[in-house]
């Protein structure tokens, strides 16, 4: 049965092919989301922050290279999540 509350996502995640680390405090409204780029230490800009009771999404920003993810986590189970991204960048028509 999936999970209803966002108390699930509560901690540090990192995948073990992943350089970046996302930390999630369900502490108040609203959830507050942190990302660190592990190889650097670079603090990665955070927005559009949602939860609807199943999934987590939020948008994650590089600074450095303005590289940007649109995140979504659900969980599975009490130690996994389920990590799906989408990449934001801009192409340009080529003349």
């Amino acid at each position: 049965m999936p999970p209803t509350t966002a108390n699930r996502f509560n901690g540090t995640w990192r995948s073990e092919n992943s350089v970046v680390q996302y930390s999630f405090s369900i502490q108040a409204d609203p959830i507050v989301v942190t990302g660190i780029d592990t190889t650097d230490g670079e603090e990665l800009r955070i927005q559009d922050v949602s939860f609807d009771g199943l999934e987590l999404r939020f948008t994650s920003i590089c600074p450095s290279t303005s590289f940007a993810l649109r995140y979504i986590f659900r969980s599975i189970l009490g130690d996994e999540v389920e990590h799906e991204y989408i990449r934001v960048e801009n192409w340009h028509r080529k003349r």
